[in-house]
């Protein structure tokens, strides 16, 4: 088997998606245009086989210090690695491993499926991490059951409070109410650059008829939101915000449970996309989630002195 490194413009977007389609390990964040969205210089390390793809590696690139530099982009929770569907992610990850330090000296951060079992060269720093997903196989109300007792409580005081549903195509309310009510709890803020990023995604996102956007409405007056990115295979809860009256209403319970019974009984999954905040984990394992593992990598092989300044900026961050 062969390992090639592709720049974006060596890709094909229809053989690139098609094998995201077919892969086992397929996902939103993966496909060509959600990638030209968020890493709009994204590049990718293949293994193929007598020409054909066996396994992909999508690499959110940057450019600093006059290099190409991995990391993470806003809005894209989990990348990793994607397979035909002949072969498992763990007969790749650590061949993927050894070949990237040729390509790339710095990753600032990339989070993905890596699989349970491989071998890590040491130059990485490579963490586990749990995201909360919740099946949607079974009829809402077995699923409901599966509900933290204190869960069922705050969703019949959300019911109580009448709200109102309003599907919209206008992200701009939902962009309101994370400023007015979460942005200043972020450290170091949230630049502009990130609003209009989601703004881009969500656009692309209804463009593939992959969206849902609901907000939580009182006497006229959105007081929650949350847009949903909607597969074959997964619901992911993207972004979301509530004024006080929305978080003291259970509003966004009530928008999470309505979504939750239109698309049970379906071969789907909700993805939480959980941040690691306890609060926010315990507020998603109420609703009878599981964890779905994969790993964060760092590298730093910068040459001299770049690699001590990146190491210094770090620890001065801590």
């Amino acid at each position: 088997m062969a390992i090639s490194f592709l720049q974006r413009h060596e890709i094909s977007a229809a053989q690139w998606n098609h094998f995201i389609d077919t892969s086992p390990q397929r996902i939103v964040y993966a496909y060509t245009w959600y990638l030209d969205v968020v890493s709009p210089q994204w590049g990718a390390l293949v293994i193929s086989h007598h020409d054909s793809w066996q396994a992909v590696m999508p690499l959110p690139i940057r450019h600093k210090w006059m290099t190409r530099v991995i990391q993470q982009p806003f809005f894209c929770q989990l990348l990793g690695i994607f397979t035909h569907p002949n072969h498992s992610t763990e007969e790749f990850t650590s061949l993927f491993l050894q070949q990237l330090p040729a390509y790339f000296g710095y990753i600032s951060i990339y989070t993905g499926r890596l699989g349970p079992n491989f071998i890590s060269p040491s130059s990485y720093d490579i963490r586990a991490h749990s995201n909360y997903l919740l099946s949607l196989h079974a009829p809402y109300e077995l699923i409901r059951k599966g509900y933290s007792r204190d869960r069922r409580i705050n969703l019949a005081r959300a019911q109580k409070n009448e709200w109102q549903l309003q599907e919209s195509l206008d992200i701009v309310p939902l962009l309101s109410l994370f400023k007015e009510n979460h942005a200043s709890n972020i450290e170091g803020g949230v630049a502009e650059s990130a609003y209009e990023l989601l703004k881009n995604v969500f656009s692309v996102l209804l463009e593939k008829n992959a969206a849902r956007l609901l907000y939580a409405t009182k006497n006229n007056q959105i007081e929650a939101g949350a847009l949903f990115t909607i597969s074959e295979n997964r619901i992911i809860y993207l972004f979301n915000a509530a004024s006080p009256l929305g978080r003291k209403g259970n509003a966004r319970t009530w928008l999470i449970d309505y979504v939750i019974q239109q698309y049970a009984n379906r071969p789907i999954v909700f993805d939480f996309e959980s941040p690691e905040i306890p609060s926010i984990e315990a507020f998603y394992k109420s609703f009878g989630t599981y964890p779905e593992i994969y790993h964060s990598l760092r590298l730093n092989q910068l040459p001299f002195p770049l690699r001590q300044i990146q190491q210094y900026r770090l620890k001065t961050k801590k």
